[in-house]
């Protein structure tokens, strides 16, 4: 992948450009370049700095400029359908990178008719002379980020926060978002005035005028499957070996990360038939922790033939990187597995450039618990009247903390604040707790967004929140992390699962060959099936979950308590933090994952002050 910075002013930007390009030298190690344009009345300044994946010669160089000098570009990311896109156009190409199908394909449709025919994960700038118009563009699932910010006249963006966090003001409404959601929904991050572009949205800047529009490009599939499961699931086998195969493409050592779940395997047993022996890694602490994938991913690759990199880490070894992986991140996340991808990311970039991943599958698919709830749900002739459930639930001890959010969202008529109940990290008794207030901030305005977006009223509860988790969640979240932990890293971490095409079939199936109350991912493992033995298919999901709250009780406890309860973190009351720490050292409660994100913004704050 590559780092994207930029600035458009009405004069010509006096901000130092080498250290902008320095701050995103992880995410391209190999060349660097920048472009000082003028465009009407306006001072452009784009900078790149590149990970070479296609075309390793100066014929991928950035920016770059359309043959006709029209479009200028700076670009972070791959188009998969590339090769597809050239032969439309018919050019006398000077390299094969997907960088320059993409400035010509700008010249030849212009941006809005280009980014939907685009099969990839991106994020980029394009500037159009002769228009007088800035583009920022991110992928239809926000695999690869892009941030903006306005200071005046000055307008700015880039691949990173960092770039751009000259003024750390917080946005309360963003930090109550944080402990709903664990993560802030975009277009929001943690500093007010610094925004995060949306998942399949572009912004145009008008550079006469300084007039920005916002517009989404991205489309909830409307056709509807009519076949039977059997056809859904030759379609999907079909359409999942293209997507694998074009995500093969690369001219630098390509690698897959392994767990030992069914997704990263059907996406490694592919890409076996295709590529050969490639290495794979996977990351674990050991077989005392249930949650421990080492050894059945170890047996994956036994069945799979592929070369095992196995990296268990300890407590100490986690907590040495902790402070590192919240800085590459950048925002914090309430995401524990945050710190095994640190360790794997690390030793998969010893041997290859490029990984395969299975990130992605449980969102269109359903293979999350809160589905089945909201499924329950509609089979309840009056959910409301489970209403005084919910607080004397909260009274038992140990309870599983998906019925206990189940319990919460159930009852609720309201789709979006049953989402955000469904979703919630911190319950709205524990925001109170914390905030002195319940509210969610900034997340409720983020969900009705998505559910206007469907524009489909009748829409099952259970697909509307799919469609928006693979939108919202997986951009904001899982996504977001595993891209700024792989970047930081310099590798680039790829996902089949979420393929274009592929998800657009997907989302285009019943409902009922997607979950059902006893699960999910019904036609996905039927096709898995086919490639790969009932020992994998049918194998118990682990989460992929460092044990944060088991040390936090034992070998972290002091340490997690310095973080956590610091006088000098003052954005939450202290005895709320108090009691959340308490309860979770006495056992009353399971509070690792709320402990983790709390540790994570505490440190978070002091890196940014």
């Amino acid at each position: 992948m590559c780092g994207v910075v930029g600035i458009v002013s009405d004069s010509p930007s006096q901000a130092a450009r080498a250290p902008l390009l320095d701050k995103l030298r992880h995410r391209g190690p190999d060349a660097s370049g920048s472009q000082d344009l003028r465009v009407g009345h306006a001072h452009a300044w784009l900078g790149h700095t590149r990970l070479s994946i296609l075309d390793l010669s100066d014929a991928g160089a950035q920016p770059m400029a359309s043959r006709d000098g029209r479009w200028w570009l700076s670009y972070n990311g791959e188009i998969y359908n590339h090769l597809e896109l050239r032969r439309e156009l018919a050019l006398a190409w000077r390299g094969h990178s997907d960088t320059e199908t993409l400035v010509e394909c700008l010249a030849a449709w212009g941006l809005e008719a280009t980014v939907p025919r685009l099969n990839g994960i991106f994020a980029f700038a394009a500037i159009d002379t002769v228009a007088q118009r800035l583009y920022l563009v991110r992928d239809p699932f926000g695999v690869k980020p892009m941030y903006y910010a306005a200071d005046g006249a000055e307008f700015a963006f880039s691949s990173e926060l960092r770039t751009l966090a000259k003024k750390r003001e917080i946005n309360p409404q963003a930090l109550r978002a944080f402990l709903t959601l664990r993560f802030v929904p975009s277009p929001n991050t943690l500093f007010r005035g610094i925004h995060r572009l949306a998942a399949g949205h572009f912004l145009v800047r008008e550079l006469a005028t300084g007039e920005n529009a916002m517009r989404c490009y991205a489309h909830h599939p409307e056709e509807r499957f009519q076949g039977t499961l059997e056809d859904a699931v030759e379609g999907y086998s079909e359409r999942l070996e293209r997507a694998v195969k074009r995500q093969l493409l690369s001219d630098v050592p390509v690698g897959m990360f392994l767990s030992g779940g069914v997704d990263s395997a059907i996406v490694a047993a592919i890409a076996r038939e295709h590529a050969g022996k490639l290495p794979s890694y996977s990351v674990g602490f050991g077989p005392d922790h249930d949650a421990c994938e080492l050894a059945d991913a170890a047996d994956t690759a036994a069945l799979l033939g592929l070369e095992h990199h196995s990296i268990r880490v300890t407590p100490e070894d986690m907590w040495g990187a902790l402070a590192s992986s919240v800085a590459a991140v950048e925002e914090p996340l309430g995401t524990v597995s945050i710190l095994a991808m640190w360790h794997l990311a690390r030793r998969a970039r010893e041997d290859v450039t490029v990984v395969l991943t299975g990130q992605g599958s449980d969102e269109p698919w359903g293979g999350y618990q809160r589905y089945q709830a909201e499924l329950w749900r509609e089979r309840i002739p009056f959910p409301s009247l489970l209403a005084p459930l919910a607080p004397i639930a909260r009274r038992v001890p140990a309870l599983p903390p998906f019925v206990e959010r189940a319990l919460d969202c159930i009852p609720v008529a309201d789709r979006a604040q049953r989402f955000i109940n469904a979703y919630a990290l911190f319950s709205a008794e524990q925001r109170r707790w914390l905030t002195g207030s319940p509210e969610p901030g900034c997340a409720a305005g983020s969900i009705r967004y998505w559910l206007d977006w469907l524009g489909e009223a009748d829409m099952p509860g259970v697909q509307a929140m799919m469609a928006i988790d693979a939108r919202m969640g997986l951009a904001d979240n899982l996504l977001l992390y595993g891209d700024k932990i792989s970047m930081a890293h310099s590798l680039e971490a790829r996902v089949p699962i979420l393929d274009v095409e592929l998800v657009r079939y997907v989302e285009s199936l019943p409902l009922e060959y997607r979950v059902s109350l006893r699960g999910g991912k019904i036609a996905h493992k039927l096709a898995a099936a086919r490639r790969l033995p009932p020992a994998i298919v049918e194998r118990r999901k682990k989460p992929f979950m460092v044990p944060f709250g088991t040390w936090a009780r034992g070998v972290w406890k002091e340490r997690v308590a310095e973080v956590v309860l610091d006088p000098g973190f003052r954005w939450f009351d202290a005895a709320g933090r108090n009691r959340i720490f308490h309860e979770h050292l006495a056992g009353h409660r399971d509070w690792g994952q709320q402990l983790f994100a709390l540790t994570s913004l505490s440190l978070w704050s002091r890196q940014w002050n």
